[in-house]
Order: structure tokens, then sequence, then C-alpha cells
């Protein structure tokens, strides 16, 4: 693999994740939301970064409920197409793991649709566990 540097992002990163190639995220980095990211408790942005700039990312936040231990919700993990294939995708989710667990948080989980092949052997490979009976609503 190329040098590649995974690492959490902090605020000083903001030019760094506004400046990224389309095909990182699903669509345009928005400053504010970007700026909660990344300054807001239990919240949590890892890059990926190959000469200075960021070719994949992975986030996620920490779910708090009264009656159970903190969780992280990994919302997602994206690699530039042109960076896939060289163990950047597994490399941020063992990051994700180390971080939420820094974070105290017991669980991890995230879902991820039926016919994504590429995601669902990521997360396998970090030890995830496919779970069945459950159905997901969702709200635009």
């Amino acid at each position: 693999m190329d040098a590649i540097e995974i690492r959490r992002l902090g605020l000083e990163d903001a030019d760094l994740v506004l400046s990224v190639r389309d095909g990182v995220f699903d669509g345009p980095v928005r400053p504010d939301p970007l700026r909660h990211k990344l300054t807001a408790p239990g919240q949590l942005l890892i890059g990926a970064l190959a000469d200075g700039a960021l070719v994949g990312m992975a986030s996620g936040a920490v779910v708090l409920m009264p009656d159970k231990a903190p969780s992280l919700y990994l919302d997602e993990i994206g690699v530039h197409e042109d960076w896939r294939r060289r163990g950047i995708g597994l490399a941020l989710g063992q990051s994700v793991l180390t971080e939420a667990r820094a974070m105290g948080c017991e669980t991890i989980w995230l879902a991820t649709e039926d016919d994504n092949a590429p995601a669902r052997a990521l997360y396998a490979r970090l030890g995830g566990r496919a779970q069945t009976g459950v159905v997901v609503y969702s709200w635009d």
C-alpha cells in the first residue's frame, strides 16, 4: 500500500475535508455539519490521507441511551475509487473500532444494503456479524 496516514480528523482539518474529491463522501461536504462533526462530543470522523489529500473516510456517532452502555453507530466508510482494494477501508474500519472502544462504546453497529457486497465483505473482515430479523424504517 502507498504511504497512507489514517487518523482522527479535527477542526484543523476542515479545509482538507472541504476540498475532498468527489467520490469519498456520498455528496458534497457541507461546512456547518462538518464543523459540528469535527467538534461535537461523541462525533467521529477518521480520514485516510495520501500526499496531503483525503482519499477515504469513516464517520460515526456515539449513541447514548439511559438504560444501555454507549454504542457507536458507524455511519459509513468511503474510499475514493482510485484508492480502493489497497486495504484502506479495512484500516479505516479498524481505526473506528479502536476509537469507539476508547470512547467507552461497548458495541458498534451499522446498517447496509443487502446487495452491497463490497461493504458486507469489509464488515465481515472486521469481525462484524450480520444480523437477521431486523427491519429498517426511514423517513425522508
